[in-house]
């Protein structure tokens, strides 16, 4: 009966044993399954910690059954979820004993494609792409799609942006669609592109990525381009409320910023009336009066806006709102009544250039400027700096500054002349305005390149920083071809005799 009874729990603790073993392999399995359906709808944080989860089961079969046979398929499952749960670094003595085992060829191919992307994860394409051989052939269609976004992304990293392409079109990763607009776009390719993007299903993309995408579109098609598609994506697909409207700010401020005014305006406008008391309507109403004010010609135009701004001000906005609205109203003050100082009226002239946008009404403020100090160091750099922006003024403006400011350093620097004076009439400058003196100054100290006109002198503090002061106006001016506006020969009237030009007849 001894013998019996310790013969049967013998039987019995192996079965329970057994019993343990299978439980924790099957919960390893079920959570791995959960984390790929969890990828498969775009929800990474969700995804990885199924992933990790599976690890802590596919370990516990590990350490308590090592010589099993099912030990290689917990050896695979405990790597794979590790890696695609975000922790290469604990995978790497997982991945050093599955390179020193024999394992069955479709193990051997998961344990190459969690090796392939820690190597893309440490920057090593070439190695990723290696390694993604036998993956690629796979029979699992997930592992084999999975394969395919990791070999876009290899390829991408080398370089190979068409090899790219074609590793994308092959993978069902919510990822690898969006990969490979962006990489039709790096190629030029943009109709395929919006083509494509037509066809992604982004609820399965994080907000961010969607952000992104639209950003990249924007920049690499068009503002405009990127704002079609943003509307054709909105009419067919439902998205939460305050996702929409952070789509469509972004998608305004991108307008905004290459100055499609009225377009952008029209995006805050629907969005103000839309979420009234929300971030993103607040946010859009602050915008609107930005916007407005980039439209002001004149310092009479830009009053209203003024007053509606402050008028908003008082009413108490709430969140980063409020702190636009100030900041706004802020720039508004110094643009329109910057006081008697010198820097200060030169400095109001180039807020509303580089903060505000108001081109035409900047190259307004820099003539008056002029205009009341003729005998300032700074006139003629405040004539040199309205070229661009008031274009059809340009004969009248290069007239006076060859006849009435020809020594100058500023107009000797636009003739592409070395002026050694030029240098410390920019560091004069910047110490009237507090600030330190661009890097430009210098480098001009030791290249004395020819300076191309519009953003002289010291860079300003940002006054209204969501949208970036240094934005397209400024952009624009320094992107000017190099010589475009040089000085020609003054073509003088009937009678008239040198130095007798009078500025333009420009005022705010």
């Amino acid at each position: 009966m001894r013998w019996g009874t310790a013969a049967a729990l013998a039987v019995l603790s192996a079965a329970t044993s057994r019993c343990a073993y299978y439980n924790a392999m099957w919960s390893a399995e079920r959570f791995a399954k959960q984390a790929r359906r969890s990828e498969a709808r775009g929800e990474e944080s969700q995804a990885r910690g199924f992933w990790l989860q599976a690890a802590v089961k596919a370990e516990s079969v590990l350490t308590r059954h090592p010589r099993s046979r099912w030990a290689d398929d917990a050896l695979v499952l405990r790597l794979e979820a590790l890696v695609r749960g975000g922790d290469c670094n604990l995978a790497i003595p997982y991945l050093a004993q599955a390179r020193r085992v024999s394992l069955a060829e479709d193990l051997r191919a998961r344990a190459d494609l969690a090796a392939a992307q820690c190597a893309l994860e440490a920057g090593r394409p070439g190695e990723a792409g290696d390694l993604l051989a036998a993956p690629l052939r796979s029979a699992d269609p997930d592992d084999r799609s999975h394969a395919a976004f990791l070999a876009g992304r290899a390829a991408s990293a080398r370089g190979d942006v068409a090899g790219a392409i074609d590793h994308y079109a092959r993978s069902a990763h919510p990822a690898a669609g969006p990969a490979r607009v962006r990489a039709l776009l790096a190629t030029g390719r943009a109709a395929e592109a919006l083509a494509l993007l037509d066809s992604l299903g982004v609820q399965r993309l994080h907000e961010h990525d969607v952000m992104t995408l639209f950003a990249d579109v924007g920049r690499e098609a068009s503002p405009t381009a990127a704002s079609h598609a943003l509307d054709r994506l909105l009419d067919r697909t439902r998205l939460p409320l305050a996702t929409r409207w952070r789509l469509l700010l972004a998608d305004g401020d991108r307008l905004l910023a290459a100055r499609a005014v009225k377009p952008a305006l029209v995006r805050y406008q629907a969005i103000a009336a839309s979420d009234a008391e929300g971030t993103e309507g607040s946010i859009a109403s602050v915008r609107t009066f930005f916007a407005a004010a980039t439209q002001a010609e004149s310092l009479a135009a830009l009053e209203p806006v003024r007053v509606a701004a402050r008028r908003y001000l008082s009413g108490t906005p709430r969140g980063p709102a409020a702190a636009e609205a100030q900041a706004l109203v802020a720039l508004l003050d110094q643009v329109a009544a910057p006081g008697e100082r010198e820097a200060a009226e030169f400095q109001a002239a180039e807020l509303a250039r580089d903060s505000l946008r108001a081109g035409p009404l900047a190259g307004r403020l820099f003539i008056a400027f002029a205009q009341r100090r003729p005998a300032s160091l700074f006139a003629p750099k405040a004539v040199v700096a309205a070229l661009p922006l008031l274009p059809e003024l340009s004969d009248s403006l290069l007239a006076v500054l060859q006849e009435r400011y020809a020594a100058s350093p500023y107009t000797v620097a636009l003739r592409g002349e070395i002026s050694p004076a030029y240098a410390a009439a920019e560091d004069s400058l910047a110490q009237d305005l507090g600030v330190q003196p661009r890097d430009a100054v210098i480098a001009y100290r030791s290249a004395l390149a020819p300076p191309v006109p519009g953003m002289r002198g010291p860079w300003l503090d940002q006054i209204f920083p969501t949208l970036g002061g240094s934005g397209p106006a400024a952009a624009d001016v320094e992107d000017e071809p190099r010589g475009r506006l040089r000085p020609q020969p003054p073509r003088r009237r009937p009678g008239e005799r040198p130095g007798e030009r009078p500025l333009p007849t420009e005022r705010p």
